[in-house]
């Protein structure tokens, strides 16, 4: 695309060129001056879009460039959650369980461990 683009800014160039140099160039025979001011009219002309297209070109690269960075972070942020997902909570559920799962033995031993308790009969 940005080749298209600057081509098309060249295009642009010659056009501008040929736009102001048309009264010169409808004699064949060019005086020195002549030949000067054509000189001066393609040199600006061409070379400022010229330069023109080479600075678009040079965006719409950068730009493409920021786009993909972005998608590119975006499938890392994905994937990311994907790997979170799939790795770390299972571990995390398996941490949990083994960590409720003494506690709860140990209130099963304390409660055979106590002796029952008398308690006076109420009046």
């Amino acid at each position: 695309m940005a080749p298209l683009v600057q081509v098309g800014f060249l295009a642009l160039g010659v056009s501008i060129f040929l736009e102001q140099a048309m009264p010169l160039l409808s004699d064949a025979q060019f005086t020195w001056g002549e030949r000067n001011i054509m000189g001066m009219i393609a040199l600006v002309a061409l070379g400022g879009c010229g330069f023109a297209g080479w600075v678009v070109g040079r965006l719409i690269a950068v730009a493409a460039e920021v786009l993909d960075a972005m998608a590119d972070t975006a499938e890392a942020a994905w994937r990311t959650t994907q790997l979170l997902e799939a790795h770390v909570v299972p571990v995390l559920t398996r941490i949990a369980v083994a960590l409720e799962q003494p506690s709860r033995d140990h209130d099963r031993d304390r409660d055979r461990s106590e002796p029952p308790r008398h308690r006076p009969a109420k009046p």
